[in-house]
């Protein structure tokens, strides 16, 4: 009797294997029978589109559905278990006395408890359902998270799949939810099992399928499908007819010292409007570089770990940038960096006080200054400011926060001269003035609550971090700037934030002792018409600020007389512009 039920028990394990066994070569076909993951996916699967010029993919037939199992015979359960004295711990194992019966048959590989997580699946997933589950109602589809590029699609549609397997009675509903397609918020329509959706290209498209059981839904699964421009690499630099261009701090460099490398990155489509950093993307030795400040003109700080002492290590930098039409470049730099320890000397830089909007212009002779490893810009700024016999005050301290408020050295603002056309910005602009002003110094809100020292690396752009947090390499140029107007007197108003006054250029530029025009002047228009009597006036009009210039006079028309009467000895005229009359009398 022990024996039978012990070999009832290894039938019921054997069946229960070969189910199992089924179960894994069913799964192995392609064909997802378990429930779709709701979002949000932590790392989704690419989609995969189909070839879209040849014809909509076309869903796998639904599966037969299997027959029940063969559930073997219950075993014979006697009508009290038999419960001994201490359970059977043999030596040696039992030999079957019958040769033709097999040996004892090891345990099939599934936990003893199948609802609990086993080493395979540590996250405690269910199992792999059984074939007990499958003629349950489940969604399958090819959808997936991720993101697909302009180029893997045909006229920017997609096809895909979805039906519900052993459905029964129910229905399946799918929308799409995007910006702007015709289909938005609609519930798609299928030819049999297969759907279609354009999506709406640079952003996120969202499909939600329902499973729905009469009126109610029983299952909802979302899927988020980004749809973007394809991106140049390595083996395609550009893509697209009008790839935009990239210029950066690296270009003409193949080494530096410097440990903590500021890349400066400038992307502009082939329109000429500047890409912004969501369309730029910078990697260091393959990791992703993420933080940029500034714009547009995109700083991203790079950390090159040290080699052993004294030598030396190659780093590959790469940069992308892409447009909204399917354009895309790709620049790769090779840089070697030599290693030289803190607070020694990495090269040389020019440090140069401008005071051009309060007609100083540049105040005294560009400083050296030497710079050294790990040390930030604030530094610098001190050590020139002192070689040049300025006292300052900052806040902030020289590694954290640091921020130059005012520099004071006596009789410095004893005549001040903003120029005449800065004060017209600055009051059209509406800056609030604060009238203060000191002869000695020079600082935060003297003249406008908009006034203040900036700096520039190269003369050009202005950093979108402090001084502390900026660290000079060979042959940079630090220009020390004071402004009026949140930088936009000097080229710096985008620093700033650019949310200040009225006007967001003053469509020039006040520096190094001179004034820049950058005025947009478009053709010569009339601005008053002349008349019979009166001259007119023509000028240029800026597109960009609506200042004008070049006034010149028009001369008046004169009068256009024509005769319109003729009495005995009189003919009447009338001028045909003013409608002035006048009589003569006949000859």
């Amino acid at each position: 009797m022990k024996k039978l039920k012990t070999h009832l028990l290894r039938a019921v394990l054997l069946a229960l294997a070969a189910a199992l066994v089924l179960t894994a070569a069913l799964s192995g076909r392609g064909l997802r029978t378990d429930n779709p993951d709701p979002l949000p996916q932590a790392h989704a699967d690419p989609i995969r589109p189909e070839g879209q010029a040849q014809k909509p993919r076309t869903a796998p037939d639904e599966p037969d559905e299997p027959d029940d199992p063969d559930q073997p015979e219950a075993p014979d359960q006697p009508d009290e278990p038999e419960q001994p004295d201490e359970p059977d711990q043999p030596s040696q194992p039992d030999q079957p006395q019958d040769p033709d019966e097999p040996g004892p048959e090891p345990a099939p590989d599934a936990p003893t408890d199948p609802d609990g997580p086993s080493d395979d699946n540590p996250g405690g997933d269910d199992p792999a359902p059984g074939p007990s589950d499958d003629t349950s109602p489940r969604i399958v589809t090819d959808l997936c998270s991720g993101e697909i590029t302009y180029d893997q699609l045909t006229d920017d549609t997609l096809h895909f799949y979805a039906y519900i397997l052993n459905a029964g009675d129910q229905t399946l509903k799918v929308k799409l939810r995007n910006s702007r397609t015709p289909e938005n918020g609609q519930y798609l329509t299928a030819d049999g099992k297969n759907y279609q959706a354009k999506l709406c290209r640079d952003e996120t498209n969202y499909f939600t399928l329902y499973r729905k059981d009469g009126g109610k839904t029983v299952q909802e699964v979302n899927y988020a499908v980004r749809y973007v421009a394809q991106k140049a690499d390595e083996r395609h630099p550009t893509v697209g007819d009008h790839p935009p261009t990239i210029v950066t701090n690296l270009d003409g460099v193949t080494e530096t010292s410097n440990r903590n490398f500021t890349l400066t990155v400038q992307a502009t489509a082939y329109t000429g409007r500047p890409l912004t950093e969501s369309n730029i993307q910078v990697y260091l030795d393959g990791k992703r570089v993420f933080q940029p400040t500034g714009g547009p003109v995109y700083e991203y700080q790079l950390y090159f770990p040290d080699p052993f002492a004294g030598d030396e290590e190659a780093h590959t930098v790469t940069v992308r940038a892409w447009d909204n039409q399917g354009n895309s470049r790709f620049v790769s730099y090779r840089i070697l960096y030599r290693f030289v320890d803190t607070g020694n000397v990495i090269g040389t830089a020019y440090i140069i006080l401008d005071a051009t909007t309060v007609g100083l212009d540049i105040m005294d002779e560009p400083y050296v200054y030497q710079v050294r490893q790990n040390v930030p810009a604030s530094y610098a700024v001190m050590e020139a400011l002192y070689e040049w016999g300025y006292d300052y005050e900052y806040k902030g301290t020289p590694d954290v926060g640091f921020y130059l408020s005012r520099i004071s050295r006596g009789g410095m603002m004893d005549r001040p001269a903003i120029p005449e056309n800065l004060w017209a910005k600055v009051l059209q602009d509406g800056l609030t003035l604060t009238g203060q002003h000191d002869n000695d110094s020079l600082g935060e809100f003297d003249f406008t609550q908009g006034s203040g020292w900036m700096y520039s690396i190269g003369g050009q752009t202005y950093a979108g971090k402090g001084l502390s947090g900026y660290y000079l390499t060979n042959g940079d140029t630090l220009y020390l700037r004071y402004t009026l107007a949140y930088g936009k007197d000097i080229g710096g108003y985008s620093a700033t934030g650019g949310t200040y006054g009225n006007l967001s250029t003053y469509c020039g530029r006040w520096l190094n002792g001179q004034y820049i025009d950058e005025h947009r002047w478009g053709q010569p228009q009339q601005t008053v018409a002349p008349d019979c009597t009166h001259p007119g006036e023509m000028s240029v009009t800026c597109q960009v600020c609506g200042d004008t210039k070049d006034n010149q006079e028009i001369p008046a028309l004169g009068h256009d007389f024509v005769e319109t009467e003729r009495r005995e000895d009189t003919i009447v005229y009338v001028c045909s512009r003013c409608g002035e009359r006048k009589e003569e009398p006949i000859p």
